[in-house]
């Protein structure tokens, strides 16, 4: 990877920054929730089609079919609202209920057409449906996603994914409702319908305004690309998806770290453009965040010869911490401090033996949205104690 990366934006103010990208976030989730999703209104299920719908053939229209019984018989299907019931139905064997709940099933196949974020939601008339999305096949051990409370969702799938969507109900649920007989007028407790919504996706150096375009991909962020002095930044043509530095662990900002008697500091820019390419234990999605890796000089991970650890703390109650090692997954979480009001402070255990096999762990800094910080971030690092000197007798 690069040192740095140099990244160039048109001269702008904080306050400027700060009401862009809460415009965006607000149109975003308006697109999200309307523009995508077949609860929306009219205008908007246009837009969100214009950008990123089906094409004519393939899925078909939501009035024209009901889902199936069985997995292998499912209709294809695109973004909309589909209406079902499950009276009289019975649980696919091969998945023994939605979520593993026992009750009947019903089936939809979900095709995407273009890169995109999926969102299903799913109301019963008198329960709260249990959906779950599986690739083609419909097994039990391949579920990619359940919701026990009707709402499941994937992002960032490729164009062209196809995926088996399964509604069903708990078969306690079921039995309680099966006991009443059908009504002969009004809607059936058993009946329910299913939105199916989706988010185009955009690539880098996409448009992506308006917002009913879609959004971006993960390390890019709506921006105007502005040229020369006389480009008008209220041009939706202007506004491209601009991919960010220190946005993720795929262009992370390398640091390395110095320590003199122990102690250090890092900067942190608050008000750089970043986006939420990464979800950890401890803080909520949504939050910006700037992704630096730290290189570990030999011998910080000794202290008057005995072993140390390494604490890496903000004071800002705004801030929050996370460290990753030796990769980037999040399962390779070393420590998450979610930001509070005595600030956040994370802990790299045995940074010697991390420098020892060559491993640079991943510090992501949570910020607030830009112009909240009227100053850098400060971020503190010290040695602290963790073990008796080394080669000594000592606890044994």
């Amino acid at each position: 990877m690069l040192a740095r990366t140099l990244f160039c934006l048109p001269r702008v103010s904080p306050s400027w920054l700060a009401r862009w990208m809460v415009g965006l976030l607000v149109g975003g989730l308006a697109c999200g929730l309307g523009c995508g999703g077949g609860g929306g209104d009219a205008s908007a299920g246009e837009d969100a089609g214009e950008s990123g719908g089906s094409s004519g053939e393939g899925p078909a229209p939501s009035e024209s079919l009901l889902p199936s019984d069985t997995c292998s018989q499912a209709p294809p299907v695109g973004q909309g609202r589909f209406s079902g019931t499950l009276r009289d139905r019975d649980s696919d064997s091969r998945i023994g209920g939605v979520c593993g709940a026992g009750g009947p099933d019903v089936f939809l196949r979900i095709e995407v057409p273009l890169r995109a974020d999926l969102r299903v939601e799913a109301r019963g008339n008198g329960f709260t449906p249990r959906v779950s999305l599986a690739p083609l096949g419909c097994l039990k051990g391949s579920m990619l996603a359940c919701g026990a409370d009707g709402v499941v969702g994937l992002t960032d799938l490729e164009e062209g994914t196809v995926l088996d969507l399964a509604i069903g109900i708990d078969q306690a649920s079921f039995m309680a409702l099966s006991d009443v007989a059908a009504p002969l007028e009004g809607d059936d407790p058993l009946d329910f319908e299913v939105d199916v919504g989706m988010t185009r996706v955009l690539g880098r150096d996409e448009v992506c305004r308006p917002a009913a375009r879609g959004r971006c991909s993960s390390g890019t962020l709506c921006m105007p690309a502005l040229k020369t002095v006389d480009d008008d930044p209220e041009n939706d043509d202007a506004w491209v998806c601009t991919a960010v530095p220190a946005n993720s662990c795929e262009d992370p900002e390398r640091v390395t770290v110095v320590l003199v008697d122990g102690a250090g500091t890092l900067s942190v820019d608050p008000d750089q453009p970043q986006t939420d390419a990464h979800h950890h234990s401890c803080t909520g999605e949504g939050t910006r965040e700037r992704v630096l890796r730290l290189a570990l000089p030999p011998g910080q991970g000794l202290l008057g010869g005995r072993e140390s650890s390494l604490d890496i703390w903000a004071e800002r109650p705004e801030i929050g911490l996370a460290l990753r090692a030796p990769g980037c997954l999040a399962s390779d979480e070393l420590d998450c401090s979610r930001p509070a009001p005595g600030g956040s402070r994370v802990t790299i255990v045995a940074p010697d033996e991390l420098e020892r096999v060559g491993v640079e762990p991943y510090l992501f800094v949570e910020l607030p949205e830009p112009g909240v910080l009227s100053e850098p971030v400060t971020l503190h690092l010290r040695q602290t104690l963790r073990g008796p000197p080394v080669g000594s007798s000592a606890g044994q």
